[in-house]
């Protein structure tokens, strides 16, 4: 809603300003409109904001004239395969052009798609050559040849998400092969990295289910049981 993303960039300014620190270490302000979570979906938020034009654009609105810091948005391509066809995304990709923010973010699939339904690379090209403002491309990218694929494309840069639950070495596999061209094998503490991960989720309280879904990942990684790979 507009009024809590006004106080929500004012705490953010203010923060910064006075320079406490707990926001010190903040370097966006992003808004998603890509989780397809069933409870975001029901109150109106995240792709099925996007066919709502008029608050879509009074959003970003506010968001790019009160953010004390670089900002953009995430996105899918709408909620389902009718609105794939109907390229919903394409408005907003418009409209994040016409108010400048700094990057768009863009998971290419659809609300109703499956998890490990194949990405559009298509529609993802049809973005990036539309867009004025930088492109974050998401999805499957879990090794070096995945993210090299999305920046040949015309992405500025590439998000990782699952890749990272049972691999956190995943960013620097990734940032060796782009700049050698080969795989690069790295030594990997799943103990270690398991420890230190559930020492900070029990600091900070995580919920029971993502605790146990992290566990249950870095044992099977550890084991060599569980791979995860793009779709072909």
């Amino acid at each position: 809603k507009p009024e809590i993303l006004k106080k929500s960039l004012a705490i953010i300014r203010r923060g910064i300003e006075e320079k406490d620190g707990r926001f010190s270490n903040l370097s966006v302000v992003d808004l998603n409109f890509g989780c397809p979570s069933p409870e975001i979906i029901k109150l109106g938020g995240g792709p099925a904001m996007l066919k709502r034009t008029e608050r879509m654009k009074e959003l970003l609105t506010i968001l790019r004239r009160d953010s004390p810091l670089p900002c953009g948005i995430k996105i899918r391509l709408g909620m389902n395969e009718r609105e794939r066809q109907q390229k919903v995304y394409l408005r907003i990709v418009e409209m994040v052009n016409e108010i400048g923010l700094d990057y768009l973010t863009v998971h290419p699939k659809v609300a109703s798609d499956d998890s490990l339904a194949p990405i559009d690379f298509m529609a993802l090209q049809d973005i990036i050559d539309r867009s004025s403002v930088s492109i974050v491309g998401n999805g499957f990218v879990v090794d070096g040849k995945s993210a090299e694929r999305m920046l040949k494309m015309g992405c500025s840069a590439v998000m990782i998400a699952r890749a990272a639950v049972g691999n956190p070495w995943v960013f620097e596999e990734i940032e060796q092969y782009l700049k050698t061209g080969k795989e690069v094998a790295l030594k990997k503490d799943y103990a270690g990295a398991w420890k230190e991960y559930k020492s900070i989720a029990e600091k900070y309280g995580t919920k029971g289910k993502y605790y146990d879904y992290h566990k249950t990942v870095f044992e099977l990684r550890g084991k060599g049981d569980l791979g995860f790979h793009s779709p072909s």
